[in-house]
């Protein structure tokens, strides 16, 4: 759960140190005091996307931080994925901290080790679920019923190895027409090909061997400067008269003749002939230099076309041999499979056959799975509503195609062989119709609310934010919503922005967020309330700017006071 939050120089808060607690605690304040600002703080802590726009106008940077303390199912999911991505994984606690600057070098830390947005992201994945004050407009969106059904099946499992089995079918099929596409661009396609591997293979290249056409381009280029200067260096070092070589010698044997009267005399005569040897070796290799070294103008001509006949190759099929040999087998198996199409292509058929099998096979146990599911999640969500004084809403899930059998029943799609939608009659003796024409924004407030209690049941999340979900409901609903956004705070945290006193009465911990002016500058700040102060605060939501001690007396009697 979250435990504690910190915000700095984010739109306009300037400084914000937060505690957060277990159970229910609940944000109010005027519209405009900067309620949502928190929550969109929060987002960023979870790996949202982040804009320079947020930044406090006299700042250069908004920094976010947050404490999060993890359950023992959280603690191994986190620890492990941290530990693959070479983060430091903590105890019991996962710190994370985020600055967006104006110089756009935005940081992301986990643990205090600096790390990509896709590691944060990965990592608070299913610690905090945010429900916004617009989010049932989602229930809307036919194509996202069917996940919300598969959510509640718990079919996750089985909707993974169900979409790599069609993930193979079509990569299938994609391959099977290209492969039996147009004739004429395939005939074009072998030519090309054929050209191609024509022009490398006549080269005959050899690895390496650019390497050392290089090396012998520079030596034939100067045999002239070469012969002439290992011949001189020669003479200097043994053939003349005055060689390096025979001053060795002379310098021996006058060494020679007093080497027994010291020890260190005889170590140096000793050192001074290794030096002569060595000189004699060297003179040696550098006559066979001399003599090497002749002018070759017809092989220096032959290496020089070699090497840019390989440039031309490289110019055309990479930048080193190795690359050029690599290209032409890829061609060659590409000219392989095109020459042998027909063949290829009955093999294709064969596999995209079985593969087609397996994926229908797990698309039928998928979508009986889901039917199955269907009712039970619909007298689920019927009775969360009636909860939330919708007595006789009535709520069903319509399948396309209707049932498993038929032409049609078969037909592969992303997400299986079904298309479901939510259909809902919210009046005794109405048939069902598609939620997006009927239900109101009120209904669907609540409608949401239902939802999020039913799949919550099946899911680990720690912590639930609601950012006035409350919308268009009031009076008696609005305290059946509070009595049951309450009992989900019993087995999890929930942080609730509200704007209805049946509903911040209920929260066991109650801040305020007001704005201030603070030299000259507009300031949002956050602050626990006391007894005294949530009597105030929960009797100016009930009466507005105006006060009064019914109102206060009203606000005791929510509060349970």
């Amino acid at each position: 759960m979250l435990t504690h939050l910190v915000i700095r120089n984010f739109a306009i808060i300037h400084h914000l140190e937060v505690p957060f607690y277990k159970g229910l605690t609940v944000l109010s304040g005027e519209t405009g005091a900067g309620k949502s600002i928190v929550i969109d703080a929060l987002n960023l802590l979870l790996g949202g996307r982040a804009s320079t726009d947020v930044i406090r106008g006299d700042a250069d940077e908004a920094v976010v931080e947050g404490c999060f303390e993890l359950s023992a199912f959280h603690k191994r999911r986190t620890q492990s994925i941290l530990e693959e991505l070479g983060v430091e994984p903590g105890d019991n606690e996962l710190l994370i901290r985020r600055i967006i600057a104006r110089s756009g070098r935005n940081k992301v830390f986990v643990n205090g080790c600096l790390t990509t947005l896709g590691t944060l992201q990965a990592v608070t994945s299913g610690l905090v679920d945010i429900s916004g004050q617009h989010e049932h407009i989602s229930l809307l969106d036919v194509p996202r019923h069917l996940d919300i059904l598969d959510e509640f099946a718990a079919l996750n499992c089985l909707r993974d190895e169900y979409t790599g089995s069609y993930s193979t079918v079509q990569n299938f099929r994609k391959e099977l027409e290209s492969l039996r596409g147009d004739v004429r661009e395939r005939l074009h396609r072998i030519d090309f090909l054929k050209y191609q591997l024509g022009e490398i293979d006549a080269a005959k290249l050899k690895l390496g061997e650019d390497d050392e056409l290089e090396a012998e381009f520079l030596r034939l280029k100067n045999a002239e400067k070469i012969g002439d200067s290992t011949q001189r260096a020669t003479f200097l070092i043994y053939d003349g008269e005055a060689s390096a070589v025979s001053k060795l010698s002379e310098a021996s044997n006058a060494l020679a003749k007093i080497e027994h009267v010291d020890p260190k005399i005889a170590e140096l005569h000793a050192r001074l002939n290794d030096a002569r040897y060595l000189m004699e070796d060297v003179a040696r290799e550098l006559s066979e230099f001399t003599d090497s070294a002749e002018s070759d103008p017809a092989r220096l001509d032959a290496v020089q076309a070699r090497l840019e006949a390989l440039k031309l190759l490289k110019r055309k099929h990479g930048h080193e041999i190795a690359i050029i040999l690599e290209e032409a087998e890829r061609m060659r198996e590409e000219l392989d499979r095109l020459e042998n199409a027909e063949e290829r292509g009955a093999e294709l058929e064969k596999k995209l056959e079985k593969a087609e099998r397996a994926a229908i096979e797990l698309a039928v146990q998928l979508s009986g799975e889901r039917r199955e599911a269907a009712s039970v999640f619909a007298r689920a969500l019927e009775r969360e509503l009636h909860d939330l004084n919708m007595k006789s809403a009535k709520l069903s899930v319509q399948f396309a195609p209707e049932s498993l059998e038929g032409p049609n029943a078969t037909m592969l799609g992303a997400k299986g062989i079904d298309t479901v939608e939510f259909q809902f009659s919210p009046n005794p003796g109405e048939s069902p119709k598609p939620l997006a024409k009927i239900a109101s924004g009120g209904e669907l407030s609540r409608i949401m609310l239902a939802m999020k209690t039913v799949l919550r049941e099946r899911d680990t999340i720690a912590t639930y934010i609601f950012d006035e979900v409350d919308t268009g409901i009031g009076g008696s609903t609005a305290d059946l919503v509070g009595s049951k956004i309450a009992g989900t705070s019993i087995d999890h945290q929930v942080i609730c922005i509200t704007h209805l006193p049946q509903i911040a009465s209920r929260g066991e911990h109650h801040y305020r967020v007001e704005k201030v002016i603070t030299a000259d500058r507009t300031e949002s700040t956050l602050r626990l309330l006391d007894v005294e102060e949530r009597i105030e605060e929960i009797a100016r939501m009930l009466g507005g700017a105006r006060v009064s001690d019914k109102t206060r007396v009203a606000a005791q009697e929510l509060l349970g006071l």
